[in-house]
């Protein structure tokens, strides 16, 4: 008797995420099935943490992020899709000095992406916000008040998957509200490498990955922004997870609203988690 419930309720438990798997709709689906976060990109929608040195100090950058899938539906062939999430991200600058950490600057991300995608090609549309603040540390150690930093925005971006190891994509951005700098446009692009699988190992399987990310923003004088990184990415056996290793170059103003006058050059390594 033990045996047939306990049969039966694995056979229940079974059934519905085959019929989930195959749903035509479905309510809080993965988030990057339609289209997957740029991983080149300084402030895309993450968990990570980033070690370099930058002006004679240690730096860390912390973002604090999560995508969230809301809603997707797709066609029986699988050829088209739709995707809607919402995302959020802290994403905060320290300075790193022994026993005492210095929390220099955090920007606040809120993000509403709407994505579709048909075969190998995708497009993402987003409305966007964005806000900047220095840390207490900061403020005393320069007395440097800051000033009130807060967009909002559109964005669409394109990508194009010609072969299952490369990625292209660009994007253009527009300001809806902007404080202080007027300039609203800004444009993007890069592209993306995966390898296939390394290594024998069917339970974390690994893979290499490289990418460029370019960013030319109005506020800076369409100066361009650069942003390299490489390493491995490590995945789990049936479970849409994976953890990025990797060493980056950025090149260009920074990424944090802050400090956007600033230009800054820094090869980094860090870890981010993707779920």
């Amino acid at each position: 008797m033990l045996r047939t419930l306990a049969a039966a309720a694995a056979l229940l438990a079974f059934v519905p995420s085959r019929a989930a798997a195959s749903a035509p709709f479905e309510v809080f689906p993965e988030p990057e099935r339609v289209f997957r976060r740029l991983i080149a990109d300084p402030r895309h929608i993450q968990l990570s943490a980033s070690y370099y040195g930058l002006d004679g100090r240690h730096r860390s950058d912390v973002a604090l992020g999560h995508s969230w899938g809301m809603t997707r539906w797709r066609t029986p062939d699988e050829e088209w899709a739709w995707q809607w999430n919402v995302e959020a991200m802290a994403y905060s600058r320290f300075t790193l000095g022994g026993s005492l950490n210095s929390f220099e600057t955090v920007d606040f991300i809120g993000n509403l992406p709407v994505a579709l995608a048909y075969r190998g090609y995708a497009a993402r549309a987003m409305l966007f916000h964005e806000s900047s603040h220095l840390g207490d540390d900061y403020i005393r150690r320069t007395n440097d008040q800051g000033f009130r930093y807060s967009i909002d925005g559109a964005r669409v971006t394109f990508s194009a998957e010609p072969w299952s190891w490369t990625r292209f994509y660009c994007g253009m951005t527009y300001l809806l509200h902007t404080i202080p700098d007027p300039a609203r446009r800004a444009a993007q692009a890069g592209v993306e490498l995966t390898s296939g699988l390394i290594g024998r190992s069917k339970l974390y399987p690994v893979r290499l990955f490289a990418a460029q990310d370019f960013q030319f923003r109005e506020a800076t004088d369409y100066h361009t922004n650069s942003r390299f990184v490489a390493g491995v990415i490590i995945g789990f056996r049936d479970v849409p997870r994976s953890m990025r290793i990797y060493a980056g170059r950025f090149d260009g103003y920074s990424p944090f609203g802050q400090l956007y006058r600033r230009r800054e050059r820094y090869t980094d390594v860090g870890l981010s988690f993707h779920f």
